[in-house]
């Protein structure tokens, strides 16, 4: 017999699913922003330059242009992105949603975890934020790097996932 199933099964599964704090949004949205604007830059400087056939208000509103929208719609796919990561902890190890139009699940057994790493860049430190590098077992998917973890969560995450200490068999 089958037991009773929960009156919204997408919610009993979304509550063991994580978001991502917002602060993740706002570093993710930053660095979007900052990796579009050099290169639109020069792209809109091209334009701006080549376009001398047209007004000089009609120039400045192509190459305003050229500059905004990728730096907007890559702040659009960070925020988009953002709302689609989810992880969790359980007994297996950690899983890892996310994808915005392909969607993927990692999970990364205790078992395959060979060591961890926890890196701040500048911006994350500012908001409090860390990425947790989790190095596994193989050749092919052998790491598995999440950024947008509260450097608390970060922590206690790499804490969990370490080896058991009775289980430490490198040492002869």
């Amino acid at each position: 017999m089958i037991p009773d199933a929960p009156a919204n099964p997408a919610s009993a599964v979304a509550e063991d699913w994580r978001p991502l704090p917002p602060a993740a949004r706002t570093v993710w949205s930053i660095a979007a922003v900052l990796s579009a604007l050099l290169p639109s830059t020069g792209v809109a400087f091209a334009v701006f330059v080549a376009a001398d056939g047209l007004s000089l208000p009609a120039r400045l509103g192509v190459a305003a242009a050229i500059w905004l929208l990728p730096a907007t719609l890559l702040a659009w796919l960070a925020r988009a992105r953002w709302c689609r990561t989810h992880w969790r902890l359980d007994g297996t190890g950690l899983r890892v949603r996310r994808g915005v139009f392909w969607r993927s699940e990692a999970l990364v057994p205790r078992s395959r975890v060979q060591h961890l790493d926890i890196e701040r860049g500048p911006i994350e430190r500012r908001f409090g934020l860390a990425t947790l590098v989790v190095h596994t077992a193989g050749t092919r998917m052998h790491a598995l790097r999440q950024s947008g973890f509260e450097d608390a969560d970060a922590v206690a995450l790499r804490d969990a996932l370490l080896p058991e200490p009775d289980r430490h068999d490198d040492g002869l």
